[in-house]
C-alpha cells in the first residue's frame, strides 16, 4: 500500500478541470460586461449583464465575490486592451517625429474608439503613484518610455539624466489633456488639432531637455541612426 503520510496531497484532476472551467466562464462574463459598457456606457447595471448572458443575477454573482471584484476584473480586461494598442508603438521606429506621432496617435485612437471604456476606467481620477490599476498602467508606460529615452541618450554619450521624470511628465500631460478633451462637451479643438498640439508639446519638452544636456537634435532624425552613432 502506498504511503500517504507526509508530502503534498495528490491533485484531483477533476478539481483542476473545474477550476479551469470557472476561470474561463468568469472571463466570458467579463468580456460580456466590456461589450455591454461599449454599447450602453460606464454606469452599467449588473441586471443588464445578467440579461445579456441569460443568467439570473444571483447565479451571475456566484462567479464574483461582489460588484467591486467584477468592476476590477473589467478594468484589468480594459487595461489589457489598451496596452495591446500601446505597446507596439513604444519601439521608436522611424524618425523622432514619427515616434512621437505614433505613441500619441495610439493613445488618442484607442480613446476615440472606446470612449465608454475609457470613462469606465476612471482615468482622470487616478494619478500616477496612487496604487490603483490605472495609475500603475500609466507608470508602466512612462517607465517603458523612460528606458527607451535612456538607451538613446547613452548612445549619444549621456549616461546620467533625469529622463524618467521627463517621461512621467510627458505621460501625465498627454493623459490629462486627452482626459479633459474626452470629458469636455464644448471641445475647443478637433481630434486632429489635439493630436497635433500634443505632438508639438511632447517634442518641445524633449527638445528642451536634450538642449539642457548639451544635445541638439532634429525631429527628422531617425532614432536608429542615433543609437548607432
Amino acid at each position: 500500500m502506498a504511503d500517504r503520510t507526509g508530502g503534498e496531497p495528490p491533485i484531483d484532476g477533476r478539481s483542476t478541470r473545474w477550476d479551469e472551467h470557472k476561470a474561463q466562464r468568469q472571463l466570458e462574463l467579463v468580456d460580456a460586461a466590456v461589450a455591454l459598457i461599449e454599447e450602453e456606457g460606464a454606469r452599467f447595471r449588473v441586471q443588464r449583464l445578467a440579461e445579456r448572458v441569460g443568467l439570473p443575477r444571483s447565479v451571475l454573482y456566484r462567479h464574483f465575490k461582489d460588484r467591486a471584484t467584477l468592476d476590477e476584473l473589467i478594468r484589468r480586461r480594459v487595461v489589457e486592451s489598451f496596452m495591446r494598442g500601446m505597446e507596439p508603438t513604444l519601439t521608436f521606429d522611424g524618425t523622432i517625429e514619427e515616434a512621437i506621432q505614433r505613441v500619441v496617435g495610439a493613445h488618442l485612437d484607442w480613446v476615440a474608439q472606446h470612449p465608454r471604456l475609457y470613462a469606465f476606467m476612471g482615468v482622470g481620477e487616478h494619478a500616477m503613484g496612487d496604487g490603483s490599476l490605472v495609475a500603475d498602467t500609466k507608470t508602466a508606460i512612462a517607465m517603458m518610455l523612460g528606458d527607451r529615452f535612456a538607451d538613446v541618450l547613452k548612445a549619444l554619450g549621456v549616461s546620467e539624466a533625469p529622463i524618467r521624470s521627463v517621461a512621467i511628465g510627458i505621460v501625465g500631460f498627454v493623459d490629462a489633456s486627452v482626459n479633459q478633451w474626452v470629458r469636455d462637451e464644448r471641445r475647443e479643438q478637433s481630434e486632429e488639432e489635439l493630436r497635433a498640439m500634443l505632438c508639438r508639446s511632447v517634442w518641445a519638452v524633449l527638445d528642451a531637455t536634450l538642449r539642457d544636456l548639451g544635445v541638439k537634435l532634429s525631429p527628422d532624425q531617425r532614432v536608429a541612426d542615433l543609437e548607432r552613432s
